[in-house]
């Protein structure tokens, strides 16, 4: 759900809202339907492209550990 959360945020742009608010939901769903879908498409095919990188890409794999790694140490050292 928070990967549709992601989506649902990338599709609220400002036509979209303004759409969903001078219309009724009958209306726009299909418009919504149809952007939400074409969303979530890109962001499958952007989570691919990470999954490629990951596997294969040994150095890039450790700096994405080590750059989230220090986040997390600061995270839980600033509490």
């Amino acid at each position: 759900m928070i990967r549709f959360e992601q989506v649902n945020r990338e599709v609220l742009t400002e036509d979209m809202s303004e759409m969903l608010r001078n219309n009724p939901p009958d209306v726009v769903y299909s418009a919504f339907r149809d952007a939400f879908f074409q969303s979530a498409i890109r962001m499958f095919q952007r989570d691919n492209e990470m999954r490629n990188i990951v596997l294969t890409d040994a150095d890039a794999r450790d700096k994405a550990t080590r750059h989230f790694f220090n986040r997390a140490l600061r995270e839980v050292r600033t509490d």
